[in-house]
């Protein structure tokens, strides 16, 4: 079953390199012989879209604070049952041999070992930490106020979407200046990878 999934995948990837060497060999053509449109074809493919609306919508703060503390009482037992749960799973229930034999073909043997001991010790720690997490919530609430303070410090996303918001025109201006340069060496790279790719599918 894998092996015919990865053979599905690679027949994908080389219908989807074929479009692409077709689309770059009618690019190249075009910008070879009819350069003065390539302009107005510049001008729709590079329609500018603003991340200031995603940036908006990311800097608003939502609080729960106030839900949280007014049913701590429920939210604690739920988290405690569910950290029990996890223990009990990971600790006594969880049949590695199982899981070894079910993953095999996906992964190799040796690297799904690590994996499977590395899911088990942080399942069990986070399991802990959510234990000690949910008596405090059910019992002593106030005593998470310290953790929530640093927890809820705001981090702007201003700055990571700032660089999305900035332009890059250079490859534009070079092909502006060179279309029929870009233009074969399109149409030879495009032709060289239609030949391969229908080398591979025949």
């Amino acid at each position: 079953m894998n092996t015919d999934m990865t053979g599905m995948l690679w027949h994908d990837l080389d219908i989807f390199l074929l479009i692409g060497a077709l689309s770059g060999v009618v690019l190249g053509l075009i910008m070879i012989s009819r350069p003065q449109i390539l302009p107005n074809i510049n001008r729709v493919a590079n329609r500018w879209i603003s991340m200031r609306h995603v940036d908006r919508a990311l800097d608003q703060s939502i609080s729960i604070d106030y839900w949280f503390y007014r049913h701590h009482r429920p939210l604690g037992i739920l988290v405690i049952l569910g950290a029990s749960y996890l223990l009990v799973y990971f600790g006594f229930l969880f049949d590695k041999e199982s899981a070894l034999h079910g993953l095999a073909g996906y992964v190799p043997i040796t690297l799904l070992d690590g994996l499977l001991d590395a899911l088990v010790l942080a399942s069990l720690v986070g399991a802990m930490i959510a234990l000690v997490v949910g008596l405090l919530l059910w019992l002593y609430p106030n005593l998470l106020h310290g953790v929530e303070k640093v927890g809820n410090r705001w981090v702007s996303s201003r700055r990571a979407t700032k660089v999305l918001n900035v332009p890059h025109d250079q490859v534009d201006s070079f092909v502006e200046h060179h279309t029929r340069l870009t233009g074969w060496l399109l149409l030879l790279g495009s032709a060289y990878l239609f030949t391969a790719m229908i080398s591979l599918l025949v």
